[in-house]
């Protein structure tokens, strides 16, 4: 077990250093040509928080956007009822 673990490291550090150097030479291009790079990621929160959306650098446009969480159930008389229980802020920049 041992000694294929120890062989399957360099295995990994290769696909790790190509990747790595596939998106670099990806976003020198793009950077060459005037391209910024796609970023997105989400966060969550308890309670809302701002959003903003617009130039945070030049040619650089980020959006913030704020998605409540909601959970639902239904009461006796077949009602459906539904409450915030947190709030997703979605951040895009490009």
């Amino acid at each position: 077990m041992f000694w294929n673990m120890i062989s399957s490291i360099p295995a990994a550090a290769i696909s790790f250093v190509v990747v790595i150097a596939s998106m670099h030479l990806t976003t020198e291009a793009e950077a060459r040509r005037g391209v910024k790079p796609y970023y997105w990621r989400t966060y969550q929160f308890k309670r809302p928080v701002k959003g903003y959306e617009g130039w945070v650098a030049p040619g650089y446009y980020c959006s913030y956007k704020r998605y409540p969480r909601r959970s639902c159930s239904y009461d006796l008389a077949g009602r459906e009822r539904c409450r915030i229980t947190g709030w997703t802020l979605e951040q895009t920049c490009q």
